[in-house]
């Protein structure tokens, strides 16, 4: 029978990155002959099978390519499904004895998500993680050097220089040979633009960066599984303790992954039928310092929904009579048994970076916040509209605002701010120094690696739509490669041009978002 697989007490305190239920994968291996790169992710611990062959050889839980008669070693990449900063790894050899790695080594990256693997293996090996990224291009950085690992043994390694964001990992093995799991463990690092959006988000969850901070128990599951996508396949998919036969409740804290104004709950008791709370009972504080003992105090703590009522196997809609600011809430389940998710439903508040930045932004005067406001759309009304609006009280109202006004802006206006943009493929010289100039040439960083082929059909497109609609194609760049681009142009050459206006302003909003989210990470670590 599979069991859990068991984490490190040194990562302990430390997310999973590399959980297969937040979306990692397998991009790409050089080989895997004898045994599928994909077990790399399995959630259980590797198993043993006496004699399990299959048509390639013996079958082995994890990833194991074929002897190598050449020179060089076996890799595979990997895309993390909550990017982060990788603080620990795991490099498990279980099982693999006499056809382990003699050594491994980690490189990391952060790039758009949906950067092929192709992208990826043409991007550059960097010795540290600033200057190339900086610039707007994106670069590996090797975040544990080749070291020697022990056949059939759970090898820690402890990274260091990791991206503060790494979105892919490559695991490289000299020369050949088994792994069974690879695990990475680190910080939730969720994009910042998330929080800035309309509605409400669920401040807990994984991908938002929430964590599990203490436990009173679990036994039977662990509370983070409460914070997982989805509603679980199994009633060991949740958080689960043992029966307790004391007075009191069991409880665990839940850090939210950004500061917020708490509005509902969800707890979801899914696959728990004979053995779900009673009640439950959920607290809130407000204190991003919190210490270990401040969060298990009884003290301090403000109710946020009183104690209800709970059943099996449902989920159940916990509404607070008053929303709350919140960094923590103590979920209680009494008198214990198990829950299988929690989601927090609420807005996202401003980092205290963020809110310097918006104070800065509301003092500009005259030609400096022009200034400022052109490089986020160059349109000159589109300055004179968002100007009179500040100052703001938040991100999401300055996102929001901005939104507006360009939705709002006439043709001619929208207009002026399509026109200082380059053509797609043809950056601006490095002698434009203008802020407008700097945001075009990174939004344009992905398009660097292009093949030529895809690079030239972009600017033919280009070509053929400014003779079609007498203004230059604006598409949101970041992300996107030459191909992906060529082809956008093609298709949107079949529109009329005021379907093609309205296009055009949609990927000028986008543009723009980005530009503001870009400006206030850069304002706030000023």
């Amino acid at each position: 029978m599979s069991q859990p697989y068991a984490v490190p007490e040194p990562f302990a305190r430390l997310t999973e990155l590399s959980l297969d239920t937040t979306g990692t994968f397998v991009l790409a291996v050089s080989d895997d002959y004898f045994a599928p790169a994909e077990a790399l992710l399995r959630p259980h611990a590797p198993e043993w099978r006496e004699g399990a062959y299959t048509a390639r050889g013996k079958w082995m839980d994890g990833w194991e390519s074929a002897r190598r008669r050449a020179p060089g070693h076996d890799w595979v990449l990997v895309r993390l499904g909550t990017p982060g900063r990788i603080e620990g790894a795991v490099v498990d050899t279980t099982h693999f004895k006499g056809n382990a790695p003699q050594e491994v080594s980690l490189e990391a990256i952060e790039a758009p998500l949906a950067t092929t693997a192709a992208d990826l293996l043409a991007m550059p090996i960097e010795a540290t993680s600033g200057e190339h990224r900086a610039s707007g291009g994106h670069a590996w950085v090797e975040i544990a050097p080749r070291a020697a690992v022990r056949p059939d043994a759970v090898n820690l390694v402890t990274p260091s220089g990791s991206p503060e964001r790494a979105s892919h990992v490559r695991l490289r093995i000299h020369p050949d040979g088994g792994v069974a799991r690879l695990r990475l463990f680190g910080h939730v690092r969720p994009d910042p633009d998330v929080f800035r959006g309309p509605g409400s988000i669920d401040l807990a969850a994984i991908e938002h960066g929430g964590t599990i901070a203490l436990a009173s128990d679990s036994f039977f599951g662990p509370p983070s599984n409460l914070l997982l996508p989805g509603r679980g396949v199994n009633m060991g998919d949740g958080w689960e303790t043992k029966r307790r036969r004391t007075p009191g409740s069991d409880w665990c804290v839940v850090r939210l992954g950004r500061r917020g104004v708490v509005q509902a709950l969800d707890l979801d008791t899914h696959f728990f039928k004979g053995n779900a709370p009673v009640s439950t009972l959920v607290e809130s504080l407000d204190d991003q310092e919190a210490t270990p003992k401040r969060l298990a105090a009884r003290e301090g703590w403000n109710i946020l929904v009183e104690r209800t009522a709970v059943g099996p196997h449902r989920r159940h809609r916990l509404v607070p009579a008053f929303a709350r600011v919140a960094t923590h809430l103590r979920v209680h389940i009494v008198p214990h048994g198990g829950v299988n998710r929690l989601r927090v439903h609420g807005e996202a508040l401003d980092t205290p970076a963020e809110s310097r930045a918006l104070v800065r932004l509301g003092s500009l005067k005259g030609a400096a916040r022009d200034e400022v406001l052109r490089s986020f759309c160059a349109s000159r009304a589109f300055a004179e509209s968002l100007g009179a609006r500040l100052p703001v009280a938040s991100t999401r109202e300055l996102v929001a605002a901005a939104t507006a006004v360009i939705e709002g802006l006439d043709e001619a206006s929208l207009l002026e701010a399509l026109a200082a943009h380059p053509r797609l493929g043809t950056p601006p010289p490095p002698a434009d120094a203008s802020a407008h100039a700097a945001w075009s040439r990174r939004e344009q960083a992905a398009l660097e690696s292009g093949a030529a082929g895809d690079v030239e059909r972009l600017r033919a497109g280009d070509e053929a739509y400014e003779k079609r609609f007498g203004f230059g194609f604006v598409a949101f760049a970041s992300g996107r490669d030459a191909a992906e681009l060529a082809d956008l142009v093609e298709e949107r050459l079949a529109n009329e041009r005021p379907a093609e206006m309205a296009a055009a302003a949609r990927e000028q909003a986008r543009i723009t978002r980005l530009r503001i989210g870009r400006w206030l990470e850069a304002e706030g670590a000023a």
